[in-house]
């Protein structure tokens, strides 16, 4: 079964254990924690508190992704929040193996990420040590964005690399194009605006799911 993610980044941070309640209630399988620094992408997020404050208001897993230069120096700080999966991108650590292995040593899925210029066959050395792999549909920083089509035919070529594996998706993932994206071997969906821009999270999830 297909996994929905909603990105915490599109929630009203005003009543963010509602919207986290709001998702609860409404089905989600994650919630998706997008880490920036202002360095890697040109956006500030969410810091250690907010992600461990949001988690103890929630009882779905957590889904970290980090959008930062140099994940290896900061990441046992965001081990020790024990999400259920940490990302981190090929771009900002190419000698990936070693936060691979740190980040499933400590009981944490370990997935990799590349943004829209980076092709798949960089992926190709990680694959057999992953968890799974978040390929982004826009260029990471802001929610909202429109998919680039351009990303869309890398799905399918990671799905011919690694039958097992999961396959994330981020970035433009909308009611209009999300059954081409599983058709393609996406499993793992992460929706922000698609979900956040309804009244009612349950319909709209429930939508994702047909």
């Amino acid at each position: 079964m297909t996994v929905i993610s909603p990105s915490i980044l599109s929630a009203d941070f005003s009543r963010i254990a509602e919207e986290i309640h709001a998702l609860q209630a409404g089905g989600a399988d994650a919630i998706h924690y997008d880490v920036m620094d202002n360095h890697f992408v040109p956006n500030l997020t969410f810091g250690f508190k907010f992600i461990e404050d949001a988690m103890k208001a929630s009882r779905l897993p957590a889904d970290v992704h980090l959008m930062i230069s140099d994940p290896g120096a900061s990441l046992d700080k965001w081990l020790a929040l024990k999400p259920a999966a940490l990302t981190f991108h090929l771009e900002a650590e190419p000698d990936a193996v070693p936060l691979i292995n740190r980040i499933k040593a400590a009981g944490v899925r370990a997935f990799l990420s590349i943004k829209p210029a980076t092709p798949v066959s960089a992926l190709s050395p990680f694959l057999q040590d992953l968890d799974g792999v978040l390929i982004m549909l826009v260029e990471p920083g802001f929610g909202g964005q429109a998919m680039l089509p351009s990303t869309v035919a890398k799905i399918a070529e990671l799905r011919n690399l690694a039958a097992d594996l999961e396959i994330q998706i981020d970035g433009g993932i909308k009611m209009d194009n999300y059954k081409e994206l599983v058709s393609l071997g996406a499993d793992n969906l992460v929706i922000g605006s698609g979900i956040f821009a309804y009244s009612d999270y349950a319909a709209a999830i429930a939508a994702f799911r047909k």
